[in-house]
């Protein structure tokens, strides 16, 4: 029993699925630094200096802190940018690939196309 699971423990897919979590976390400390103490400034200045992080409404007594869902979604968007272009500079393919619905819309099509002809 301890051979098996030490067996799927030292699979190079689980190792490396621990590597990329161990990467992705500091990776995402260096992006919530970047985003915080130089993009979110430069936006709060150009909005006149708003601190976006720290608003919020109120609807019925109950606050509701959009500035933080903005700035989640702020952190979202750079983070995939910098993935994208990352990515493409290693050379991997970031094109998106189709759906695999669309794939087999395309592939009756042609086949249509081909029996239409016989």
């Amino acid at each position: 029993m301890v051979k098996k699971i030490k067996g799927f423990l030292m699979r190079s897919t689980i190792i490396d699925l621990a590597t990329g979590v161990v990467i992705g976390t500091a990776f995402q400390k260096i992006i919530s630094a970047l985003v915080d103490k130089i993009f979110m400034p430069i936006v709060g200045v150009l909005l006149g200096g708003v601190n976006l992080k720290d608003r919020n409404f109120e609807i019925l007594s109950i606050k509701i802190g959009w500035g933080e869902a903005f700035q989640a979604t702020f952190d979202f968007v750079i983070v995939g940018t910098i993935l994208y272009f990352f990515l493409r500079a290693l050379g991997q393919n970031t094109e998106v690939k189709p759906q695999v619905d669309e794939l087999l819309i395309d592939i009756r099509e042609e086949l249509r196309k081909l029996n239409a002809k016989n």
